[in-house]
């Protein structure tokens, strides 16, 4: 009866934490009771736990801590600043002093204006003082948008996974010990082999939302307006121009003739055979005046 109430606790949590889709994903390979009954290795004395109960096991710790909360921010800000220069001084050394560090940098300058396009990887607990620093010494603030994503199911979801690939992982090295001949290490080993790539996997999503949580993104546009002031162009006197022409005539005829130079062999074989139709075509001339 115990083992009984014991599989329904263990189907419901499972379900409740991933609406089935974390049932399947350790169905197709976690079955680690299934792999020792086919090799024939169950020990009475001293049976491995199951999937079921590593799920309640590991729930029933989570249930006894504390949630830390995982958030990723992101802001978008526009400004419009009087000195471009002046106002990036300022940032740059705000940027320095709270140990964040700039991801991408886009400037571009023209007659009217300047715009700059930042990319800031800002510390979380220094996020709102960025913010706050970003907005002083502007003329106008052109938008602000900030967000936040709360990853905390999916943070806890994959360390339950991981949890229990590791603890099914030392198993099969158990079993993989055990093996009694060739067959049964393959099989073990390609079992070992799927299991690790999964929880490298796991690890690597694991890692990308640390960093993610740890670090905030800012993305800042800085525009500032310039007076246009037209000034027109310089143009060159005939003379100058003349010179200049009678310069660039004399380098493209120098280039002709070298080029002529270097295909000489081309330019021989080209003058034998122009000669030699010609002196056909006059014999042919002359036939027919006989």
């Amino acid at each position: 009866m115990k083992k009984i109430i014991l599989g329904f606790v263990a189907v419901s949590i499972l379900y409740s934490c991933g609406g089935g889709n974390m049932q399947k994903d350790y169905e197709g390979d976690l079955l680690l009771e299934d792999t020792e009954s086919e090799m024939g290795y169950i020990n009475a004395d001293k049976a491995p736990m199951s999937r079921q109960s590593l799920v309640v096991e590991y729930k029933n710790q989570e249930l006894d801590v504390s949630i830390d909360k995982k958030i990723i921010k992101d802001a978008r800000i526009g400004v419009e600043v009087k000195d471009y220069y002046l106002y990036r001084n300022t940032i740059d050394s705000i940027i320095n002093s709270l140990g964040a560090y700039i991801l991408n940098d886009d400037l571009n300058k023209n007659d009217y204006s300047i715009n700059s396009s930042l990319t800031i990887r800002i510390p979380s607990k220094e996020f709102n003082e960025l913010i706050t620093n970003l907005e002083k010494g502007t003329q106008k603030l052109l938008y602000k948008k900030i967000s936040a994503r709360d990853v905390t199911e999916e943070f806890i979801d994959i360390e339950a996974r991981l949890t229990i690939k590791k603890e099914v992982e030392k198993r099969y090295i158990q079993l993989l010990a055990k093996a009694r001949n060739i067959k049964e290490i393959l099989e073990v080993e390609e079992k070992l082999r799927i299991l690790r790539e999964e929880i490298e996997a796991k690890v690597g999503r694991l890692n990308y939302l640390k960093k993610q949580v740890s670090y905030s993104t800012v993305y800042l546009q800085i525009n500032q307006k310039l007076d246009y002031k037209y000034e027109p162009s310089k143009e060159q006197n005939f003379f100058q121009r003349l010179i200049k022409s009678l310069d660039k005539g004399w380098k493209g005829f120098v280039s002709f003739l070298l080029f002529l130079f270097r295909i000489w062999p081309v330019v021989l074989i080209g003058m034998v055979i122009f000669f030699y139709i010609r002196r056909i075509r006059r014999k042919k001339r002359q036939l027919k005046k006989d």
